[in-house]
């Protein structure tokens, strides 16, 4: 199945070489990362890949040795994510590189991905010496980004500005077109709908091949594919879910929760197929949309801080009120995360007190009363010994659960 890119997007990779023949389940937007090689045609090349997979071409640095890649890391004041680093190289010296990067204590966490040839002592001495990732030379476009998504989940924003770029780059996510309406009519006319409580579970168990769409409302779903990538996305009036499976690819499991009231349609397999062979286009629209979700949606895990009093789990297990009560209950300090359907909030706690919130651009009370209505996602709280920064929250914090709790409620009916 071939990767489509969202309109606008020039055809092929770099110098004209053919993107990735299977969407890749990559996570790269909002990276900083820095290409270490000698040649100069194989950083162009290995940028271009890069950037065509959604990473900004300025967020990409370069170095042609590992004595530069430490004066770039430098500059930047450790701010760089992950080092791409020819391993090979006598005039690169990746070896040494990834022993300053891993014996500084303000570079122990960037993540390095080595690219090397295909001997096993190289390899065994790559990841001997510390690496994140290693990837086998030939470099294809769909390994690399592999490998970049892998590193990316072990990854720990070293300071408030690591987290503000990666926060702002999430914000921002490119939207699938809705349906038109010849589409739209085309499915509807052999499909059903069903009307669903806040809360209500939609989609769950056997019912992996059908394809899903929302008439009004918005749910929550989370699906697994055939290689194992999670994805965890919001679907709103006009569109779609479970189209994966009409795009060619296996979800292996698939759970759609509402946040809202909602009318959801659906269309059996068959019906689907047949609506398909009559509206060619829609299975290049399945695919556009499966694609932009492998490159929007893939479920990076939060980070295991490490610290004593630290506490994560997930929204269906613990949902945000009662983490947000055990905050105030147990006069915690720290920094509160939730990541939810490509979305990620964050509150600042001092002694069990409120005191900011924040997801994408929005600030304060309004971030609190979106974060009441999610119905999945993760949370992962960090204690820290002092929360500083602006005060956007004036408000009691259970007062603010509640008049959360009562406008999602509203919003339902």
């Amino acid at each position: 199945m071939a990767m489509n890119r969202p309109p606008g997007h020039p055809a092929g990779g770099p110098r004209g070489k053919p993107l990735p023949e299977t969407p890749v389940p990559t996570h790269v937007s909002g990276l900083r990362i820095l290409l270490v090689d000698n040649l100069i045609a194989y950083r162009q090349k290995t940028k271009g890949w890069i950037v065509e997979a959604g990473a900004r071409a300025e967020d990409v640095l370069e170095a042609g040795t590992g004595a530069e890649a430490l004066e770039v890391i430098a500059h930047h004041n450790y701010d760089v994510d992950i080092v791409v680093c020819e391993w090979d190289d006598e005039n690169v010296n990746a070896e040494e590189l990834v022993h300053q990067l891993r014996n500084n204590l303000s570079a122990t966490q960037i993540g390095f991905v080595a690219l090397c040839g295909n001997d096993p002592g190289a390899i065994r001495a790559a990841k001997g010496a510390g690496v994140s990732e290693v990837v086998v030379k030939p470099v294809t476009p769909v390994e690399l980004l592999k490998a970049l998504s892998l590193a990316r989940r072990q990854l720990k924003p070293r300071s408030d500005k690591t987290r503000q770029r990666l926060q702002q780059a999430a914000s921002v996510r490119t939207k699938s077109k809705g349906l038109s309406s010849t589409i739209a009519a085309g499915l509807r006319a052999a499909g059903k709908l069903g009307k669903y409580k806040l809360g209500s579970v939609i989609a769950t168990g056997n019912y992996l091949d059908r394809l899903y769409w929302i008439e009004s409302g918005t749910v929550f779903v989370r699906e697994t594919r055939g290689d194992g990538t999670t994805l965890e996305y919001r679907v709103t009036p006009g569109r779609f879910f479970g189209e994966a499976a009409f795009a060619g690819e296996t979800i292996v499991t698939l759970r759609a929760v509402n946040e809202s009231e909602a009318i959801v349609g659906w269309q059996e397999k068959e019906a689907v197929l047949q609506t398909m062979q009559k509206l060619p286009i829609l299975s290049h629209y399945f695919k556009t949309i499966t694609a932009d979700r492998y490159r929007n949606n893939v479920v990076v895990e939060l980070p295991d801080e490490g610290i004593a009093g630290g506490l994560n789990g997930t929204l269906e297990s613990l949902p945000f009120p009662d983490v947000m009560q055990m905050m105030v209950v147990s006069k915690k300090t720290g920094v509160l995360r939730i990541d939810s359907g490509g979305e990620s909030a964050l509150l600042h706690i001092a002694c069990g007190v409120l005191r900011h919130a924040e997801l994408g651009p929005r600030t304060g009370e309004e971030v609190v009363y979106r974060v009441v209505s999610w119905a999945g996602g993760r949370f992962a709280f960090a204690p820290r010994p002092a929360v500083e920064g602006p005060v956007t929250i004036q408000k009691d914090a259970n007062f603010l659960l509640m008049e959360g709790m009562r406008r999602r409620d509203a919003g339902s009916k």
